[in-house]
């Protein structure tokens, strides 16, 4: 089942949500627990944004490499779209474990 999205710009538990800037911010543990449903959540949210989506990594906290695998799917579902997409704000410990899984060249990691 689809996640809902609530009004046009909002996760259906607020854990997302797009900026006046128009980006998809991330609020949200991201663990085994949540990316499943985050994923679908992002995907409805992203598709919503012009390209180049950008995703602000600032509010997100990363409990393990689910948060990779997150990330990996939202910008697979670009790539297939011809869309760009930019993660900002990533922490130092979310580099550190794309680092670790060898993925951190092909994930969109910029400077804010």
């Amino acid at each position: 089942m689809k996640s809902s999205i609530i009004g046009p710009l909002m996760s259906e538990l607020g854990l997302l949500h797009v900026s006046d800037d128009k980006h998809l911010m991330v609020d949200s543990d991201l663990n085994v627990n949540t990316v499943a449903r985050l994923k679908d959540e992002g995907i409805a949210l992203i598709d919503t944004l012009q390209s180049p989506v950008v995703v602000d990594l600032a509010g997100a906290r990363v409990q393990g490499s689910a948060a990779v695998a997150l990330l990996i799917a939202w910008q697979r579902h670009c790539v297939q779209r011809h869309r760009d997409l930019q993660f900002i704000n990533a922490s130092s410990h979310l580099l550190e474990i794309a680092k670790v899984c060898d993925v951190e060249d092909i994930l969109a990691f910029t400077d804010a």
